[in-house]
């Protein structure tokens, strides 16, 4: 009967301590997934990748049409030449990013509706700072060089600086995102010496790119954050 009893009261530890040990688990969770709302931008679609990534080849092809008449010209990378289409090809870079940038926030917007967080805050703040310090000063150090004549280099600037901004937001957000601002990077340097195929590789790098990191993530991160 004493033989009973104890086996009776050992089961009934382990129980009680196997039950203190899924609540410490779930405890952790909770505290990890807290810190990660309040210290990081989780938001992030993959929904509003793919998108951007549509507008950018969308936006290449318009390109395209307004470069083609220039590029019959002799001399194709004058300065003359492309003034005279500058305000074209910025006023595409312009919708085009304009379009982009409000997918991102609405899309942002209602996954952290979805999540019960808050989308405006100090974390959203952090990341769109860092992301867009870099980009802005790209954006104007490519106008500098396609005032001066200097279109040759224009898209590999363009991917260069993108890369770093994805880079640097990284450390505030997802770190997958990381890795595709390594891959832009890479195809910025490749660009620079693939003279004549930058709007090729600008539509690989703004739009293949994520449109193939927008399926991944959607896929592989964001279903189960959410559900989460």
């Amino acid at each position: 009967m004493r033989r009973v009893y104890f086996y009776v009261f050992t089961l009934h530890f382990k129980v009680l301590s196997d039950m203190e040990n899924n609540e410490i688990v779930e405890t952790v969770k909770e505290i990890r997934v807290m810190m990660e709302k309040s210290s990081r931008f989780l938001s992030f679609s993959g929904t509003s990748a793919i998108l951007v990534g549509l507008y950018a080849l969308a936006g290449a092809f318009v390109a395209r049409g307004i470069i083609s008449p220039v590029k019959d010209i002799p001399g194709e990378y004058s300065a003359l030449g492309w003034i005279t289409i500058a305000p074209d090809i910025i006023l595409v870079a312009l919708a085009v990013f304009a379009l982009s940038l409000f997918t991102i926030l609405f899309f942002s917007a209602r996954k952290a509706k979805k999540m019960k967080c808050s989308f405006f805050n100090g974390p959203a703040y952090r990341t769109f700072l860092n992301f867009f310090l870099p980009l802005t000063a790209g954006g104007i150090f490519s106008v500098a060089l396609l005032i001066g004549g200097n279109v040759g280099i224009i898209a590999p600037t363009m991917l260069l600086f993108y890369g770093l901004s994805l880079i640097n937001a990284s450390k505030y957000t997802y770190g997958n995102i990381f890795w595709l601002g390594c891959c832009e990077l890479l195809l910025g340097l490749v660009c620079a010496f693939l003279p004549g195929k930058g709007l090729l590789l600008w539509s690989i790098g703004f739009g293949a790119l994520h449109i193939v990191y927008g399926i991944y993530f959607y896929f592989r991160v964001e279903r189960y954050s959410v559900a989460a």
